[in-house]
């Protein structure tokens, strides 16, 4: 019998691990591709790279979406926006797509969730990665820059013509149709407020699902624990030494807090590794060469860190699986905000939850993870580090009420 087909839209390499978590859960009942709808850029090609690596199946949407030669105000966004509104009706039809997945709602995807929903294509955002409410940073805003007013009736005008013309091409009933998900999917019962607020999406449609962090991650510990070569294989993997602890430090790329960006000085390259490195050399104060540190790169970040090299640190990147690094460690230290905190707090591994940097504002993050305590100076971290070594470290954070079987209530909630 021929499976329904079934699209996962990522933004980027990180949502695009997230959603390869619960595929093979999909593949029972659908034929399952990613789409990849943005322009050529390192974003895209890192997502076909891993996806080629892999023996991912997806495709590609852009039409519409790259700049061609000279533009032209009004023309060139109206031209651009009707191919791209062209491309996607065309795209649905000829695949015959029954349910587009993405993992939150952006402008890039608006055009081809208002086709699928004017399809019948059942439009679902599932939420895979630490969503706040908006301005909840706002301690580090600057004053909101509007725009001249000029531009800003540009702007207005392009909007109305946008929709001037998708009626005119698809009918006045086209007005009434809608480019919000028919459902919403979120990790934690927060996230129906904060999705309902920040996106307007009918709360009635939102639902508590969890993350696929939490049963991934839990079956990778069990697995580790009951089968040695499970264990040996990736110690192997990721050269290893079974004798030796592991400490893992996951970097925070701070370009991504766009909305902390905006109010506080941009990180330079050195200033990050200068900050990462103190974490380092404080680890080894503490626990001198008994211990390996392992290094996770954001998965949006470049490789400035080569330097820490000569601390035997272990750098990993984006063919390093975050999840495996977790339970293979017997530390971890990250800052409060970072998604992969949802790994973590599934794992049983303790954690040291570490914000020495300016921006305070991302200790608020401990109203989405269940973190008992966030250490803010290095003082702190020594102290931690020290009842680490001595074995009387607290796990760190809470796991008690965690559904370690959410990637089938997602599955469930998806096919329903």
């Amino acid at each position: 019998m021929r499976r329904e087909r079934l699209y996962l839209l990522p933004v980027y390499i990180g949502s695009f691990k997230y959603y390869e978590k619960i595929v093979p859960a999909l593949n029972e009942k659908y034929d399952v591709r990613f789409l990849i709808i943005r322009p050529d850029d390192d974003r895209r090609r890192g997502m076909i790279g891993y996806a080629q690596e892999r023996g991912l199946s997806f495709d590609i949407l852009d039409v519409g979406l790259t700049d061609a030669g000279r533009r032209l105000p009004f023309w060139s966004p109206l031209s651009k926006h009707f191919q791209h509104m062209q491309a996607c009706r065309r795209f649905l039809r000829r695949t015959q797509a029954k349910k587009l997945i993405s993992v939150k709602a952006i402008s890039t995807f608006s055009t081809i969730f208002r086709e699928a929903n004017a399809l019948g294509v059942e439009t679902i955002v599932l939420q895979s990665a630490l969503v706040p409410p908006q301005g909840f940073y706002s301690d580090y805003q600057k004053s909101k820059k509007y725009s001249p007013v000029a531009q800003r009736i540009y702007f207005f005008l392009i909007e109305f013509l946008r929709s001037a013309l998708a009626i005119l091409f698809r009918g006045p009933q086209y007005y009434f149709v809608s480019s919000r998900p028919q459902k919403v999917g979120v990790i934690g019962e927060e996230g129906r407020n904060i999705f309902h607020n920040r996106f307007g999406f009918d709360i009635s449609t939102i639902e508590v699902v969890g993350s696929a962090e939490f049963q991934q991650v839990s079956e990778l510990c069990d697995e580790i624990k009951n089968k040695p070569e499970k264990r040996e294989q990736l110690l192997r993997k990721y050269s290893l030494d079974e004798r030796k602890k592991k400490i893992l430090i996951l970097s925070s790329w701070y370009e991504n807090y766009a909305q902390v960006k905006s109010a506080h000085t941009v990180e330079e390259d050195r200033e990050q590794v200068s900050y990462f490195q103190k974490i380092v050399e404080t680890i080894r104060s503490v626990c001198e060469e008994d211990v390996e540190i392992l290094f996770k790169l954001h998965p949006a970040e470049r490789n400035i860190y080569e330097s820490y090299r000569a601390f035997g640190v272990k750098l990993y990147a984006d063919e390093a699986s975050s999840e495996e690094l977790v339970v293979l460690s017997d530390l971890y230290i990250a800052d409060p905000c970072t998604s992969a905190n949802y790994m973590v707090i599934a794992s049983k591994v303790p954690a040291i939850f570490f914000n020495a940097t300016p921006l305070k504002a991302l200790n608020k993050c401990t109203l989405f993870f269940p973190i008992n305590r966030v250490e803010d100076s290095f003082e702190g971290l020594f102290s931690r580090l020290v009842q680490f070594k001595e074995g009387t470290l607290p796990l760190g954070y809470t796991s008690e009420d965690l559904d370690l079987k959410s990637i089938d209530r997602i599955v469930r909630f998806i096919d329903k």
